[in-house]
């Protein structure tokens, strides 16, 4: 898989989380956006999504992203944008507190991924430190600032606009 392969997956992972979280939390949203940037690491993490309550976008950290696509197979890449995608997702939910929002991401992979050893599962529990135990994921972004960053958009990432809030 290649980064171009990625972009073209992840509305397809993205209706999933949408269709998990209907059915394990009873909530849903349409009309978000998607976009990659290159956050970068550092101190030794790095940011693997954002997601700024109310607006409409989540925006992916490409460098992440590579590491994966270099080092890892297509299940590994799959279960983490999902793990990220998800996060996020349950933020424009209007779950700001960071730690009620891992809750809640969790409760909704146990319930959907019933294998204990399911990437999906084992990235929530343990984080991405389960495939690279060197780095420390960070969820919640930092006092450093992200002006200028580029983003690029993911085209037909949420397919389904008519309605925001249900």
């Amino acid at each position: 898989m290649n980064l171009q392969e990625l972009k073209n997956e992840l509305p397809n992972i993205f209706e999933r989380v949408k269709r998990d979280v209907k059915k394990v939390y009873g909530r849903h949203r349409a009309g978000l956006s998607l976009g990659l940037a290159e956050m970068g690491m550092f101190r030794g993490g790095f940011i693997g999504g954002m997601h700024f309550y109310p607006g409409t976008d989540i925006v992916m950290n490409k460098t992440p992203l590579k590491i994966l696509i270099e080092k890892q197979p297509c299940e590994i890449i799959w279960a983490y944008a999902y793990n990220i995608l998800l996060h996020e997702y349950i933020h424009s939910l209007g779950i700001i507190d960071e730690q009620q929002c891992k809750t809640i991401t969790l409760k909704i992979i146990e319930e959907i991924f019933k294998e204990v050893d399911h990437p999906a599962l084992i990235l929530a529990k343990k984080g991405i430190g389960a495939y690279f135990p060197n780095l420390k994921l960070i969820y919640a972004p930092p006092d450093q600032q992200f002006d200028g960053i580029l983003i690029e958009y993911v085209n037909g990432f949420d397919r389904e606009s008519q309605t925001y809030f249900s």
